[in-house]
């Protein structure tokens, strides 16, 4: 506000001072044409060489009045070298006279400069608001446009829209490539995207839609799920020889809004606006079953949570304010101890104990959880490798491990430089992963797995029932262990179905030679159904909670 105030004020003083310029200018024409002397002192100055002076301010004024701003600057250059044309015009057609010839001139010179600058300026503007990749709008233009929908009556929405790891995409196929790909994505949405939206880029992979005229936020998101669908995009021919498979990329996309109900009396910015459009795109992440959020305030909340957990994480890493705590697992017939899962904890410098409920969603929304799983895997290997050397039987120390961290192409190579490091037995380290593991980089996480094999290490598939691996898949996957999940043995007491179900993913594990064992067992019935079904292993409240490292020792010792 205050620089278009600033602005008016030069506009309005520059066209004052080019009006009595051209004032002066007829003056001292019509005084050089009578050969008059202006006396200052002892000098004597020509009224032709105080011509030439005027002339030559003209010219600045003019330009200054452009550089302030060209797109009102050149109409009242224009306006005013057109007056002065006439003027000069006049003498030549009515008395035949060309002593106004000079005059004439300099008009036409002070129009073309003022041409020339408008149109260097106009194209200087428009690349500053334009992103040189996509020709789209970018950031500047954005905020141009939020400006404008604000002072409006009419409500809009704000979409935010991100290609879902970029990041990865740049990585495996290059930066040319992943330029590319943006080209593409932008220009499939301008072909969905009707004259009532207008396209941005934000940044490289994270666009803004802003949308007029939708009756309803159901129609706004029905809209855009269409819009956001996975697209399947060519890779650049130079690249491959033919436009097969291995020449597509798969880019999905996720999309946040927000809803401007009332703009005169909205006081956010638009970088605001944007933000909260962004606040839901990341809620629309983290819900596998919803493709567009609308934003609302109470997602604030769970960013400033996200945020929290994240500073909470790197805390720990760095001051050491992780611990890992150890749930026994037994045979299920005759409790002989198999062995402990390895589970993390957090203790804040206060001494409150944070579950990791609250820190490990944020970290597999981001690398932090690598660096959590590298964490524990290095600290359960150094405290339980002692403890191993005085055992008397074989023990096993579980390990979860994201899927992310599994699907790493040096994550197998790192475990052999640890086990070599620490001197732990590979025998005794078991990996667990979940189905999801195999979700994205199946060949990756199989390749790691069979390394791991080879050196001794096992295998456990956790949460096995709870996700959406085909049987034929699972029959393939080379692991050792199935975990039943607890949600499916919570109601083996009182539904059927769910005893039914039970029973299936017993056998099917047998049936892929592996051994299955039960979590989150808590009652005697539940032990005595789960025996019923030879599940062979239990795990849960009933024989152990987690335990502290000095508590597991016993139980180790005790054997």
């Amino acid at each position: 506000m205050k620089s278009g105030l600033r602005n008016r004020f030069f506009l309005s003083l520059g066209t004052t001072a080019y009006i009595l310029c051209i004032i002066a200018i007829n003056f001292f024409n019509s005084m050089s044409k009578s050969g008059r002397v202006i006396a200052i002192g002892s000098f004597q100055l020509p009224a032709a060489s105080i011509l030439g002076i005027l002339i030559t301010f003209q010219t600045i004024i003019a330009v200054l009045l452009i550089l302030v701003n060209y797109r009102q600057g050149i109409i009242i250059v224009i306006s005013l070298l057109a007056f002065s044309f006439v003027s000069a015009l006049i003498p030549i057609i009515r008395y035949s006279n060309l002593s106004s010839l000079p005059g004439i001139t300099n008009v036409i010179l002070n129009a073309t400069l003022a041409v020339i600058l408008y149109y260097f300026y106009r194209r200087t503007s428009e690349n500053s608001f334009t992103d040189y990749l996509t020709g789209l709008g970018n950031r500047r233009s954005y905020v141009r446009h939020i400006h404008v929908q604000l002072s409006q009556s009419k409500p809009f929405y704000v979409t935010c829209i991100e290609i879902q790891d970029f990041k990865h995409i740049n990585n495996t196929f290059g930066i040319q490539e992943g330029d590319s790909i943006i080209r593409q994505i932008s220009a499939r949405m301008k072909k969905l995207l009707t004259p009532d939206d207008t396209l941005f880029i934000i940044t490289g992979a994270t666009f803004a839609v802003i949308s007029r005229n939708i009756a309803s936020s159901q129609e706004a998101q029905e809209k855009f799920e269409q819009i956001i669908k996975p697209m399947s995009l060519h890779l650049s021919a130079k690249n491959y020889d033919t436009q097969d498979e291995n020449s597509m990329c798969t880019v999905s996309l996720s999309a946040g809004m927000v809803y401007i109900d009332s703009p005169k009396t909205i006081k956010k910015t638009a970088t605001a606006i944007f933000k909260d459009a962004e606040t839901a795109m990341l809620v629309t992440q983290k819900n596998d079953n919803r493709k567009v959020c609308i934003y609302d305030s109470t997602m604030e909340d769970a960013e400033e949570k996200l945020k929290e957990a994240e500073f909470l994480i790197r805390e720990s890493l760095e001051k050491d304010l992780f611990y890992l705590v150890y749930q026994p697992q037994y045979t299920a017939e005759g409790k002989k101890l198999r062995g402990f899962e390895t589970l993390i904890r957090c203790r804040k410098t206060d001494g409150t104990i944070v579950s990791p409920a609250f820190f490990i969603p944020a970290a597999e929304k981001t690398n932090l959880i690598t660096k959590i799983d590298a964490y524990v895997l290095r600290r359960a290997m150094c405290e339980f490798k002692p403890l191993l050397n005085a055992m008397k039987k074989p023990c096993i120390l579980s390990v979860n491990v994201s899927a992310k961290t599994i699907a790493g192409r040096k994550f197998a190579g790192r475990i052999r430089e640890l086990l070599e490091e620490t001197g732990f037995p590979p025998e005794s380290l078991e990996i667990e992963i979940t189905e999801y593991s195999f979700a994205d980089s199946m060949e990756t996480t199989i390749g790691n797995i069979l390394v791991l094999r080879d050196l001794g290490v096992q295998i456990a598939l956790d949460d096995f029932g709870t996700g959406y691996t085909s049987i034929a898949q699972l029959m393939k996957l080379p692991v050792n262990l199935l975990k039943i999940d607890k949600s499916l043995i919570d109601d083996i007491e009182t539904k059927q179905t769910m005893r039914d179900m039970v029973d299936s993913v017993i056998y099917m594990g047998h049936l892929m030679n592996c051994e299955v064992i039960s979590e989150g067992v808590e009652t005697e019935n539940q032990l005595t159904l789960l025996r019923q079904h030879k599940c062979d292993f239990i795990q849960g409240f009933i024989w152990g909670k987690p335990q502290e490292f000095s508590d597991a020792k016993q139980i180790c010792l005790a054997q």
